[in-house]
């Protein structure tokens, strides 16, 4: 599962370096915490993890507002949420639930080992299985560990420096 910290800062990352004003992608970023909102209603991975619900509330945005500037706007929108979501699928995630009824983890590992000849070994697993929303009544979770804290920071810090350097 990503940190929060990760769950901003990916997205603030890749919105910055297409060139979006740090401020809009602040916004955008925090919109992309969004989807763990749900632990508020005693679930977590639950149908806020699904790109099908966000999709479908975005398409009729998209139609109403095609002619607009607001497209833009809710395309970005869009992508925040996904980043979220295909982040956390390091985790068990229901990412096209309703339609299809399992949730999926994806395993990626490419390892290497140097000796008399060098070997490599790649392997990456899509595993599911089906999913069950089931009530928490508790959640322990990290909000970063030293491993996302210095990836955030360092995802963060070119958008950082430049704006300490315009003050």
């Amino acid at each position: 599962m990503a940190e929060p910290a990760i769950h901003f800062a990916v997205p603030f990352a890749a919105f910055t370096a297409l060139g979006l004003k740090p401020e809009l992608a602040f916004l955008f970023s925090l919109l992309a915490l969004t989807p763990d909102l749900d632990v508020l209603f005693h679930y977590h991975r639950s149908i806020s993890h699904s790109l099908i619900p966000w999709v479908i509330f975005t398409m009729p945005l998209l139609v109403l507002n095609w002619e607009s500037g607001s497209v833009n706007v809710i395309i970005l929108a869009l992508l925040a949420l996904t980043s979220h979501i295909l982040l956390d699928l390091t985790g068990y995630t229901p990412i096209l639930y309703p339609i299809v009824k399992d949730s999926y983890r994806i395993n990626v590992n490419f390892d290497m080992h140097f000796g008399s000849s060098p070997k490599f070994k790649f392997d990456l697993r899509v595993m599911s299985r089906p999913t069950t929303f089931k009530p928490i009544e508790s959640l322990d979770a990290q909000l970063f560990t030293g491993e996302g804290l210095l990836i955030s920071l360092i995802l963060l810090a070119p958008t950082l420096l430049s704006l300490i350097k315009r003050i």
